[in-house]
């Protein structure tokens, strides 16, 4: 266990899993996170989903989980401009 994880308290019983296939978006998440947990990457094919950020990202976050059948982390990456009062959105 990663010793930040240990000072805080945070016991995992197996690693979280990054749920990507973005060799560069799996650099960034090791650059935040460090040795704080520890964390695999899996790419998994999910469905593309229609509705709000929020709710796309939970959704993702559910399926990814229930397919590695533990704890996961996903991105769901959305642009949003008021001039086009919030599209694209997630649908870029």
């Amino acid at each position: 266990m990663a010793a930040a994880a240990r000072a805080s308290g945070l016991v995992l019983s197996r690693p979280v899993t990054f749920v990507t296939g973005n060799a560069k978006k799996l650099e960034e998440v090791r650059a935040i996170l460090g040795n704080s947990i520890p964390f695999q990457s899996l790419k998994l094919d999910l469905p593309e989903l229609q509705g709000e950020p929020e709710d796309i990202s939970k959704e993702k976050a559910r399926l990814a989980a229930i397919e590695v059948n533990g704890p996961v982390l996903v991105e769901d990456t959305c642009l949003c401009f008021n001039a086009l009062k919030g599209l694209p959105g997630p649908y870029m």
